[in-house]
């Protein structure tokens, strides 16, 4: 299974905060149970990209839920 690495603006997006928020977690971190907790993001080209099982997992540290899609349809629109 290949790794989807995303932008600050696609993480951004994915996570539902502003780029400026990812940013911050990235180089500032977040407080965690008393522990600071960084996203960890790579520098390809001179521009931060993040594996998107590491953002799923940070977010699930910070506790953010997930909402479940009903519209019946699969990832590709399909009924």
């Amino acid at each position: 299974m290949p790794v989807e690495y995303l932008n600050i603006r696609e993480a951004a997006e994915h996570a539902d905060v502003t780029r400026q928020t990812i940013y911050r977690w990235v180089l500032k971190g977040v407080p965690v149970r008393g522990e600071l907790m960084y996203l960890t993001a790579v520098l390809i080209a001179g521009q931060y990209r993040i594996c998107a099982i590491d953002l799923d997992r940070f977010l699930d540290a910070l506790g953010y839920e997930f909402e479940d899609d009903d519209s019946g349809q699969d990832a590709s629109g399909n009924s």
